[in-house]
């Protein structure tokens, strides 16, 4: 079985190997950059014979094409072993309208009729193929949080919460990104903007240097297999 996972940014994809990882023993085999920047964009994972890649698509309005491209792979392969069996998609709740203009460039992109109702529930997705017979994929669009506006990044900042010193750190980067936020109309407009400037405060205290292998050095130390909060919200990765 292979599964693709689609997210916005660098934090959700390293979330989401942390989750499969020290919750679901799925095991690292992997990784692609960004030739150009050197950012990480994709992750591989192994359990038994089964492949997770986690992609970081650079914005929620990349995703489409890349489900575009991915649909073209699979019409287009001429081997079983190289079919995709389930795409999960992992976006923020930017604004209560940003699910809409995203359904919108999706259907667009790979003639689908996804509705609102549509995410955070599991569907089917047809893709006809050129050499083998017609695939039926599963597909999760995933939107966090569920029930308000906000980014993944609200989450994370509940799982660091672990103890009186970082929830200091992650209180008083909060009151400062949203003074600034409310002080001014140029910046920081978007409530998901909001909560990811707060994340990245909160990591610029903990390591002034911006170096993705120490944020990850910093996640990979938290306890996963146990965090309620994050074992709530990922429950949809137990694949």
């Amino acid at each position: 079985m292979k599964t693709m996972i689609f997210c916005e940014g660098t934090t959700d994809l390293l979330m989401i190997q942390y989750v499969l990882q020290y919750k679901y023993g799925w095991h690292y085999n992997g990784f692609l950059e960004n030739a150009e920047t050197n950012r990480l964009r994709k992750k591989t994972l192994k359990r038994d014979t089964d492949i997770v890649d986690i992609e970081s698509c650079g914005g929620i309005m990349n995703i489409p094409k890349r489900m575009q491209e991915l649909q073209e792979q699979i019409q287009n392969t001429t081997r079983e072993e190289e079919l995709v069996n389930k795409v999960i998609i992992l976006l923020d709740h930017d604004t209560v309208s940003s699910n809409r203009e995203f359904l919108d460039k999706i259907n667009e992109k790979i003639g689908t009729y996804f509705l609102e109702e549509d995410i955070n529930v599991l569907r089917k997705w047809a893709v006809d193929n050129d050499f083998l017979e017609s695939t039926e994929l599963d597909i999760y669009i995933k939107c966090l949080p569920e029930s308000e506006v906000g980014a993944i990044e609200s989450i994370m900042l509940q799982a660091l919460d672990t103890d009186s010193i970082e929830s200091k750190i992650i209180q008083d980067s909060r009151q400062f990104i949203e003074t600034e936020a409310e002080n001014q109309d140029r910046y920081l407009q978007k409530k998901s903007l909001v909560s990811k400037a707060i994340v990245n405060t909160y990591f610029a205290i903990r390591m002034p240097e911006e170096k993705y292998d120490e944020r990850a050095r910093i996640l990979k130390a938290y306890n996963w297999e146990e965090n309620e909060v994050l074992n709530d919200s990922f429950a949809f990765l137990n694949i």
